[in-house]
């Protein structure tokens, strides 16, 4: 595993886990400042602010953990292309959805950063 791989696999481990403690404004300051989120079934979502408010509302909404398993890093030196499974749970362990994504991240003074984020259900409606 190179090291940006490994970098990767952490940042996603420190996501879950400020996810899993409540903490959205941690989630958010992953984020690149012009970083964008497009969720399933909604408009996009820029910025860290706004980013925050999104997975606060989703946290409210009982979504108690995001479970995230890398699957394909593509290194692009200062950017990664991450693929990659979630899993989003409810606090009494039921899964609430499943599914694929894809991160663009960006390495910024240093640390790799969000900077776009799409997901999208593997769950029959």
């Amino acid at each position: 595993m190179s090291d940006t791989h490994a970098a990767i696999i952490a940042a996603d481990d420190a996501f879950m886990d400020a996810y899993a403690r409540g903490d959205a404004a941690a989630v958010a300051a992953m984020y690149t400042e012009g970083g964008q989120l497009l969720p399933p079934h909604g408009d996009v979502v820029t910025g860290q602010a706004s980013i925050s408010e999104f997975w606060q509302g989703a946290m409210h909404m009982g979504i108690a953990s995001a479970g995230l398993e890398t699957v394909e890093i593509d290194d692009r030196g200062d950017t990664v292309i991450e693929i990659g499974r979630y899993t989003f749970v409810a606090s009494d362990g039921e899964t609430l959805d499943r599914g694929k994504f894809l991160v663009v991240w960006k390495s910024v003074d240093g640390s790799w950063k969000l900077h776009r984020d799409i997901w999208n259900s593997s769950e029959s409606q």
